[in-house]
Parts: C-alpha cells; sequence; structure tokens
C-alpha cells in the first residue's frame, strides 16, 4: 500500500506547489475585493455625510434671515418680489437666501446651501420656510414660522 501512495505522489510533482499558488490568488483576489467594497463604503459615507452638513447649512442660513427678518429691507418689497443675500460663507459650504413676499404679511424663505465652486464634490440642498410677519408700535417686525408648514426640503427634479 505504501507503494501505491508513494507512486501516486511521484505522477504528480509539483502540485503542492500549483495548489499553494491557486490559494495564495484567491485570498489576494478576497483581500483585494475587501478593499475595493471598504473604499466604495467610505465614499459613499463620505458623501451623505457632506449632504448632511450642506442640508443642515442651509437650514441654518434660513433660520438666521428669519431671525434677521426686519433688517434686510423685507418690508419695503412689493408682494411677488424676491430678494437675496449671499451670508459670509463657511468653507467649504455656503449658500444664498431668497425672500420672497407672498401677501402682506406672509413671505417664504428659501436658503440654498452648497459646497464652493473649488471643493471636489458639488452638493446643493435647499429649505424653505414659510413665515408670518406680526408687528407692534413699540417692536421691529417679528417673523414666526407657520405651524403647520415650519420647513420643507426642497428638491431639483
Amino acid at each position: 500500500m505504501k507503494s501505491q501512495l508513494r507512486g501516486s505522489s511521484q505522477q504528480r510533482p509539483g502540485f503542492a506547489l500549483a495548489a499553494s499558488l491557486v490559494a495564495v490568488v484567491v485570498i489576494a483576489a478576497l483581500a483585494a475585493g475587501v478593499l475595493f467594497a471598504t473604499g466604495q463604503e467610505a465614499r459613499a459615507s463620505g458623501g451623505a455625510l457632506l449632504d448632511q452638513q450642506t442640508f443642515s447649512y442651509a437650514e441654518t442660513a434660513a433660520n438666521r434671515a428669519i431671525e434677521l427678518f426686519g433688517s434686510v429691507g423685507s418690508d419695503s418689497i412689493q408682494v411677488g418680489t424676491v430678494i437675496s443675500y449671499t451670508p459670509e460663507p463657511d468653507p467649504p459650504l455656503e449658500s444664498t437666501v431668497f425672500i420672497t413676499r407672498l401677501d402682506s404679511a406672509l413671505y417664504l424663505v428659501v436658503a440654498e446651501g452648497r459646497t464652493m465652486p473649488s471643493y471636489p464634490s458639488r452638493m446643493r440642498r435647499r429649505v424653505s420656510i414659510a413665515v408670518r410677519t406680526e408687528r407692534s408700535d413699540a417692536a421691529p417686525i417679528r417673523a414666526t414660522r407657520l405651524s403647520y408648514l415650519a420647513w420643507n426640503a426642497l428638491y431639483d427634479l
């Protein structure tokens, strides 16, 4: 029986070397696949994080516009007119705020947050907030959100 085993191993010289090379190639392919998948996941999560930061920046710009409502000249614009201004950027993000007068006391504040053109990834998000203005003789104009339309995320179609 020993002679049969010894004879069969002599018929296949280098089999262990070939089998080990195949195993190394398979393991290397699996490792490359894992590295590729990890890189793609990191890139996707980085994009999701940038999207959330851009959205938060747009929402912050809209809220700041509502806080400073009387100082941007909103009372002097005609119904249907849009005024816009660009707050100071916070690299890599910048924003533009658009205020539209809908009625004598209703306004729509739309803020667009976006990455700066020099940033490698382009991202843009918009938030709109409907507000009503209130006046009193002693106090300046005050804007409050409409309770049933607090804010809305806008998407490009």
